[in-house]
């Protein structure tokens, strides 16, 4: 029998331990390789259409896959909390999709082993979660598709939607003072020329907002910034701009509807789409793991023509606009 020395062996161990060099490898040989998935679980943060829409596309697209044996199953949030320890025991073989904040704020505390794709979820918000129950955002193993969408994609659609417009206001609650670093570089290199007014409370919105718009030919509203757009002041903030006669350049097509010219956005069935075709990638692959955080890949664009009438403004349909957008996303480097 051969008779290991364990001493000197711990010896050399302990020495390499001083090492990050050696460290490191020491690490990545007792790592277990990342296992296909078995299975995928949808966290529903709360009942509603788009939850149930993109859980059913998830399901579809899965199913329709030549050749998978995927299962895909649906948690309510509270069944989740139930069988949280459970789904941690299961390690790496669940790939878990949590569907809005509340989800992805329960899915963040799973064993670090278990992946987690939040999704319906702003950029700043799933950072936020990140950051608070220190997860690493960057992670194979804590991702997300934003609900946002890329700076560049949305100037792009201001500058196909409104050729001669180039000054653009921003209303900056704290969330988007986060990102407008991100924007202003973006603007710059757009040819934009970006005037932005930072409010702290909700009464600073409307006075802020008058004295953005004496100098602004269209506000982008293109960051959720839950102080700024919500319930209580959008309707405000829409007729106060409709008033100055310039337009918004929204993120969802419910704004839309309600009196922002354009906007280009994700539904949930293309966020489906997209989850679907992560799943598929992990099940097929053992040592993938999942994409860092990303934006939507699937879009479409929504434009008010009412709203376009009576401003005077001359705008591409839908699907033209659309088309645009997409060719100028195909030439950025």
């Amino acid at each position: 029998m051969v008779q290991w020395p364990w001493n000197k062996i711990r010896s050399k161990l302990l020495a390499a331990g001083r090492n990050r060099l050696w460290a490191a490898v020491l690490c990545a040989a007792f790592v277990l390789p990342v296992q296909a998935i078995d299975g995928v679980t949808l966290v529903l943060s709360e009942e509603g259409q788009a939850y149930a829409d993109l859980a059913e596309k998830v399901r579809q697209a899965v199913a329709q896959r030549p050749g998978s044996r995927l299962p895909v199953s649906t948690l309510s949030l509270a069944a989740f909390r139930d069988r949280q320890e459970e789904i941690s025991r299961s390690g790496a073989l669940v790939l878990v999709v949590a569907v809005g904040l509340s989800a992805t704020q329960a899915a963040a505390s799973l064993d670090s082993r278990v992946p987690v794709l939040s999704v319906l979820v702003p950029r700043s918000a799933f950072e936020r979660v990140a950051r608070e129950r220190g997860r690493q955002a960057d992670s194979r193993g804590f991702s997300a598709i934003y609900l946002d969408q890329p700076f560049s994609r949305q100037l792009s659609l201001v500058r196909h939607a409104l050729p001669e417009r180039t000054r653009l206001g921003l209303l900056a609650g704290p969330v988007a003072a986060e990102q407008l670093p991100l924007l202003q570089a973006a603007a710059r290199g757009t040819g934009f020329k970006l005037g932005v007014e930072k409010v702290a409370r909700e009464d600073e919105i409307i006075p802020a907002l008058n004295r953005l718009l004496r100098d602004s030919e269209a506000l982008l509203f293109i960051v959720p910034d839950p102080l700024v757009y919500n319930r209580r002041t959008i309707q405000s903030i829409l007729l106060t701009t409709y008033r100055y006669q310039v337009p918004v350049v929204g993120f969802s097509q419910s704004y839309v509807r309600a009196g922002a010219l354009t906007a280009v956005y994700s539904a949930p069935v293309q966020i489906g789409q997209q989850v679907a075709e992560i799943a598929l990638a992990l099940e097929g692959d053992k040592g993938r793991g999942l994409p860092p955080p990303q934006y939507p890949k699937y879009f479409s664009v929504a434009v008010n023509h009412q709203v376009a009438r009576s401003m005077g403004i001359e705008i591409d349909n839908e699907a033209v606009l659309y088309d645009k957008v997409r060719r100028s996303g195909e030439q950025e480097p």
